[in-house]
């Protein structure tokens, strides 16, 4: 982190080339000189936390108004590259950059308080355009991901985002159009030789603005009528009609910079017209313009220069300067409503300034009665002149006159450093010493021949007539000024010492302001709207006044004063008093402050202030120089953890004095200290126990959370201050007496204990076998069981080859002697392949009595589904004759990595069962890999399962039985194979069994062949 000079302004045109009428503007630039990585700016944008994000070449860089702080790609672990493209944000206010080769990140916050900061995110997850808003709809960034990656050579490096689903692609030849609708951006619009300037207006449409002031509009792509020219000041820009121009997007419209000149474009009853926003600006190479309203500041990015901030002036000084005008002035007078006088200078308004013929010196005193005349002292005389004669007349000897005031007519009371008198038709007369040796510095009349005067020993209440002093208040102050608002309410101000309220007798000393600024205060000035502003040596301030009258009555604690400084405009921070008058007023409001260079003029109703109002946020937390996460909830320090440094910022692009964050450790002390320029937050150490760390502007009242930081902080205590320690220590005293105590039975005790672990130990030693036993038994039951199911299963299975068998046997008897010898072979060889089947199911019987052997494994080997698949259908195909049924194999080149035999019982007890439930139907087996996984169907299209049949087959909770034991077996043999089964049927319409095998194993998975009927 950078730390940021508060502002550059009020610089000098010769030495500073970038900006031709100074005068008007205050002008700050920031470059790599104080605080930018890289003076190319793209882009500027606010997020939603109030702080300014800047793309620069070098990375990301957020601005909080003093100090930059830099992203690249060491802040940002992954980023290919720092440099920034673009930056947008969403239609929720996301702000979104994109970086050189596509990337994404998002400004985002990790926790309340913690400040925000880019965080990285896929490519091409987000569109960030150089216009509009940032495209966040994933069907338009894949559109637009898949757009930039076949670009060829045509490059379309810039792009509008109207919405998420209007955008425009343009580049110097043509302008394409992608929505929701198009598969792909769509061309609109050619261009041959003129190269139109992109403008989205006011976020509704695009504007293609040509040579010679001609406009094209586009929304939704298509082409909008009525918008073929822009009107006002710019149409008469010749840089402009000759198409030397530049635009920006706005909120409202859109900028145009043209010829040293900034304009702003807006819709306008149904056209577009311009206005002048700056004036006399030359900024190389601008790219980007971003206004942000509540400062009233113009952002301006330059390729090459930087950041420049431009803000237009709310102080001024009279028009005409002259030598004279730009020296240290004191008192002025009233000459008209647009007139004064000041010095030997007669200055207007609006008309160059006219010397007259006096020489007042530093004139600390002027007094103009309103008659065209004015009364001031040269060369120890008392004089007056006539204005518009410029003629001058000695009216009396007096000298250091510091007062004048109306009495009768004609008649004046006068007041100098060492007394009182009158001025009868300019006559001296009735001159009184003042009743204290003392010098009168000011006056101020608040009755007929009754003044207030402050002098170097406090206030004064003097009468005049009777010559006496009635009263005296800060006896031991020099007072600079004194205002009356009311009668029994006094504002005072000393000379070094702080200004007072007195209210009811009683005296307030009020707040010295940011700095001590206040401790000289030159004037009151009330502006009729509840404001006092505070001219001082130190700024200029404005401050309620029913503010201060609360803090004086102890309603509040905190008084906020505004204060303005050279970074506000005035040509100097220190203003002038100790004259009378020391500030005017001139028509329209305008109010008139001499300073130490010349007078400053301004309208105080027309002043816009900036509060700051964002929230309070930290950027890092270390703890003995190293770095830790940042935690709302809290952190816990070690007690000898030395140092705690928290480095904290709140976005606010005003005078940074009017921000003054101050900070409190709550628990330890009850003051308020003021939070280093840098941000730091630094405490060296503290006793164990609960703080707080409290972070807040000062002076402000806001309801608003933000407007406060808070971290609660444990420190824990030393181990020998901790109540467990304290606990450990009376534990081990009442241990030593206790063993003390017991210490003629601790050989008993010990032979008791170790009697008592034998007998325990024997005691778990007969559990354990008790334990085992129980579990051997349960084992046997479970392989009894399990030996059921096996028998169970294989006797069902040898149902199917006996019956055959059976069916042959019996038909042969029945008709041998009828038989043909071509029959009878048939039938011998039917009978022949039956009694194999018997002798295969036979052999897979004593399989799965191998199975029930200790230490059984499954034999898992490599073979092809399809011959598995055609031995099953060679053993049924004349059992499904019997039927009427037709099996169909779907062969598959697939590989199985599994027991062969398990995998062939329960395919054959599955397609056994579809045999049984299905008549004239068809019976189909098939396998297909899926997501590595094999799956083989079983399908028919027999009678079909219903809800309660399919919950029966997937039970393993039934006993085994008659019913449903088959099932039961597949899901113990599917359970050897690490195998599943699932079941999808439909009453009447036949079931579809599918079982899923594991196949990691494979590695070769070619594609299916065609079906091929089993029973053909």
């Amino acid at each position: 982190m950078r730390i940021l000079l508060i502002a550059l302004i009020s610089l000098i045109l010769n030495s500073f080339p970038v900006f031709a009428q100074q005068g008007r503007y205050i002008v700050s630039q920031y470059n790599t000189d104080n605080g930018l990585p890289q003076n190319s700016v793209k882009n500027i944008v606010f997020d939603e936390w109030g702080y300014c994000w800047i793309a620069t070449e070098m990375g990301m860089v957020r601005y909080d108004g003093q100090r930059f702080v830099t992203y690249g790609t060491t802040e940002l672990p992954g980023a290919k590259s720092a440099r920034v493209e673009g930056l947008a944000s969403d239609a929720r206010g996301t702000l979104f950059a994109r970086l050189y080769g596509g990337q994404v990140v998002k400004v985002a916050v990790s926790g309340k308080h913690v400040a925000p900061a880019p965080v990285l995110l896929p490519e091409f997850s987000v569109h960030v355009g150089q216009q509009g808003i940032a495209v966040d709809d994933k069907e338009m960034c894949r559109k637009l991901a898949h757009f930039y990656d076949n670009l060829g050579t045509k490059l379309f490096l810039f792009s509008t985002s109207i919405s998420n689903n209007e955008v425009y692609l343009q580049n110097e030849e043509s302008l394409l159009y992608l929505s929701p609708a198009l598969k792909a951006p769509s061309k609109i619009r050619d261009y041959t030789g003129r190269q139109p300037q992109y403008a989205l207006v006011a976020g509704q449409f695009l504007a293609c603005i040509l040579t010679g002031n001609q406009v094209e509009a586009w929304k939704n792509g298509r082409p909008l009528s009525g918008y073929t020219s822009i009107n006002g000041p710019l149409a008469s820009n010749p840089r402009f009609l000759a198409g030397d121009f530049n635009t920006f997007p706005s909120p409202d419209g859109f900028y145009a910079y043209a010829g040293e000149i900034l304009y702003k474009v807006v819709l306008r009853n149904g056209r577009l017209d311009s206005q002048v926003e700056l004036e006399g600006i030359r900024v190389p190479f601008l790219h980007c313009v971003h206004f942000a309203a509540e400062q009233g500041a113009y952002y301006l990015g330059s390729t090459t220069d930087g950041l420049f901030v431009i803000q237009r002036k709310q102080f001024d000084s009279p028009p005409f300067s002259t030598a004279v005008l730009d020296q240290s002035l004191y008192a002025q007078a009233r000459a008209g409503d647009d007139k004064l006088i000041v010095k030997n200078m007669l200055i207007s308004i609006d008309r160059e300034p006219r010397q007259l013929s006096i020489d007042p010196g530093i004139a600390s005193w002027f007094f103009a009665p309103g008659n065209g005349q004015l009364y001031y002292e040269q060369n120890y005389k008392l004089r007056k002149l006539d204005i518009a004669s410029d003629r001058s007349m000695v009216v009396a000897s007096e000298h250091s006159i510091i007062h004048m005031s109306k009495a009768a007519e004609g008649q004046y009371f006068f007041a100098s450093a060492r007394g009182f008198g009158k001025l009868v038709n300019d006559q001296a007369v009735g001159f009184k010493a003042f009743p204290e040796k003392t010098n009168i510095l000011f006056a101020q009349q608040i009755r007929p021949s009754y003044f207030l005067v402050c002098t170097e020993k406090g206030l004064k209440w003097y009468d005049y007539e009777r010559n006496r002093i009635d009263k005296s208040v800060l006896e031991a102050m020099p007072i600079r000024t004194v205002h009356a608002e009311a009668a029994n309410k006094l504002w005072i101000s000393t000379y070094g010492k702080g200004f007072y309220l007195m209210l009811n007798k009683k005296l307030y000393r009020m707040p010295a302001g940011p700095r001590q600024s206040l401790t000289t205060v030159h004037s009151f000035i009330e502006d009729g709207r509840g404001y006092f502003w505070l001219p001082s040596n130190n700024g200029l301030f404005k401050v309620r006044k029913n503010e201060l009258q609360a803090y004086a009555e102890r309603r509040v604690d905190k008084v906020n004063f505004f204060r303005f400084d050279r970074t506000d405009g005035l040509p100097t921070n220190e203003f002038n008093g100790g004259c009378d008058p020391s500030y005017l007023w001139l028509k329209d409001s305008l109010l008139s402050l001499p300073s130490m260079k010349g007078l400053v003029w301004f309208y105080p109703h027309q002043i816009k202030l900036y509060y700051p109002n964002g929230g309070i946020f930290a950027d890092s937390l270390t703890v003995k120089g190293r770095s830790i996460p940042f935690n709302t909830k809290g952190i816990t320090l070690s007690p000898d953890f030395k140092r705690l440094s928290i480095h904290v910022s709140s976005p606010y692009f005003g005078n940074q004095e009017n921000l003054d964050l101050e900070y409190q450790v709550a628990g330890l002390d009850l003051d308020w200290h003021k939070v280093e320029k840098n941000g730091e937050v630094m405490i060296a150490s503290l006793p164990p126990g609960d703080y707080k760390l409290l972070v807040r502007r000062n002076g402000a009242h806001f309801p608003d959370s933000r407007a406060q930081f808070v971290l609660p902080v444990e420190v824990q205590p030393w181990f020998y201050n901790t109540w467990w320690f304290y606990l450990l220590c009376i534990c081990v005293s009442v241990g030593i007496g206790y063993l003390l105590f017991k210490r003629r039975l601790t050989k008993l005790q010990k032979e008791a204990q170790e009697l008592e672990n034998v007998i325990s130990a024997r005691t778990r030693e007969l559990k354990s076998a008790v334990d085992d036993l129980a579990k051997s038994e349960l084992a046997l039951l479970e392989s009894n069981r399990f030996k059921d199911h096996v028998i169970t299963m294989v006797l069902h299975d040898m149902r199917s080859p006996l019956r055959f068998i059976s069916l042959i046997s019996g038909n042969l008897l029945k008709n041998h002697k009828h038989l043909t010898p071509s029959d009878l072979d048939a039938y011998l060889g039917d009978l022949h392949m039956g009694t194999q089947n018997l002798l295969g199911f036979t052999e897979q019987f004593f399989m799965w009595i191998s199975t029930q052997q200790q230490g059984f494994k499954i034999s898992k080997n490599q073979f092809p589904l399809n011959a598995l698949f055609e031995e099953i259908a060679s053993l049924y195909k004349e059992l499904f004759k019997v039927n009427h049924n037709r099996l169909t194999i779907v062969r598959t080149d697939l590989d199985c990595v599994s027991d062969y035999q398990i995998l062939s019982v329960i395919i054959r007890n599955l397609i056994d069962n579809a045999n049984k439930n299905t008549t004239d139907g068809e019976i189909t087996l098939s396998c297909r890999e899926e997501n590595g996984q094999l799956l083989i169907a079983i399908s028919d299209t027999g009678q079909g399962l219903n809800s309660e049949q399919i919950a029966l087959f997937m039970s393993r909770d039934r006993q085994t039985g008659n019913r449903g034991t088959g099932s039961l077996l597949i899901h113990t043999m599917l359970d050897y194979i690490h195998g599943s089964i699932s079941i999808a049927s439909e009453p009447g319409k036949g079931s579809t069994f599918m079982i899923r095998l594991q196949n990691l194993n494979q590695f070769d998975t070619p594609g299916q062949g065609g079906s091929v009927p089993a029973s053909s």
